[in-house]
């Protein structure tokens, strides 16, 4: 909803609106509407192969050539980094790093600097999610982790939770033979979104409590559905699903209703996320010939914005998190 001033002109009034209103004079920029882009939003972070392996970039959500020179890479290592999210207040970014010999988590703050390990497992953990509401420089995080994987359940991937008191001692949240991955924490409860293939062949949306317990199947069609993504006010979830016969993005309430589509693409689209304003979501498109790149549009899918281009034929820009700005 846009801000407007509306003036009554009249021959006195004119004047005592110049004298107590001087912060009107011409040149004074109004806020953006929510709607509009990039609105009152923070940067994009996100991972990109550009050179050459797989690490961890931010940039000014816009499509301005200031915006695209904004480009800062954050990670710099011979291996991988993926999976980046912002905390609630901006301030940190967890990502998944495969450095030490197996995938772990890492913190860092919004400028790249400060990078902390979090997890020390000799599994692999990945996926990472903040709670809300922590300013800490351990926060607790949810995280998908391979470490119950055996000969006889060679998909057991769990979801785990690792609060800042707990001394490195990780609480399982998931309990199930099947894919339990991709957490999500609502901003606004003690609610965490999953995706796991634990009702059969396909990917379904479920919700928990926070420490593991009330689980709830969100999504039941026979398509696989996943990358859930809550809205800032927590009352939406974002996901990707490939119901119509090609991955697109869809947005529904929290109790699994009122499902729509966002994007209609020949392309793939996944891994969504909300922007701060909740009036768009970010994503990544896929064209088929091997490259990606990073996408926005509004709820109702219109307005596209493309945020990346390449460098290259074949660069892939990806996992796309849209930075809360306090």
């Amino acid at each position: 909803m846009s801000l407007r001033l509306r003036l009554r002109y009249r021959t006195a009034g004119v004047l005592t609106f110049i004298v107590l209103a001087p912060w009107s004079a011409p040149g004074a920029s109004a806020a953006p509407p929510p709607d509009a882009f990039p609105g009152s939003n923070g940067r994009i972070v996100f991972v990109s192969d550009r050179d050459g392996n797989d690490e961890i970039y931010t940039m000014n959500a816009g499509t301005t050539p200031a915006d695209r020179a904004s480009l800062r890479r954050l990670t710099n290592n011979s291996v991988p980094d993926r999976d980046p999210v912002f905390s609630s207040d901006g301030s940190k970014i967890a990502f998944a790093s495969l450095r030490d010999d197996n995938w772990d988590v890492y913190t860092m703050n919004a400028d790249g600097t400060d990078e902390t390990r979090i997890t020390t497992d000799a599994s692999g953990e990945f996926q990472p999610t903040f709670a809300p509401g922590f300013t800490r420089p351990r926060q607790t995080i949810a995280f998908t982790s391979t470490r119950d994987v055996s000969g006889t359940h060679p998909f057991n991937y769990e979801v785990y939770r690792l609060d800042p008191e707990s001394a490195g001692l990780a609480m399982q949240l998931t309990f199930d033979p099947e894919l339990d991955t991709e957490p999500a924490w609502s901003p606004t409860a003690c609610q965490i979104a999953f995706s796991s293939k634990r009702a059969g062949g396909n990917r379904d949306i479920y919700v928990m409590g926070c420490s593991g317990l009330d689980t709830r199947r969100l999504t039941t069609k026979p398509s696989n559905d996943s990358w859930p993504a809550f809205s800032p006010d927590g009352r939406k979830i974002a996901f990707q699903s490939n119901r119509g016969g090609n991955t697109d993005i869809y947005v529904m309430n929290t109790d699994g209703t009122g499902v729509t589509q966002v994007t209609n693409d020949v392309s793939e689209d996944w891994q969504p996320a909300f922007s701060p304003d909740g009036a768009w979501v970010v994503y990544t498109s896929w064209n088929g010939l091997g490259n990606a790149d990073i996408y926005a549009r509004k709820l109702d899918g219109t307005a596209e914005q493309r945020l990346t281009s390449g460098p290259g034929g074949s660069t892939r820009n990806t996992q796309p998190d849209w930075q809360p700005v306090p």
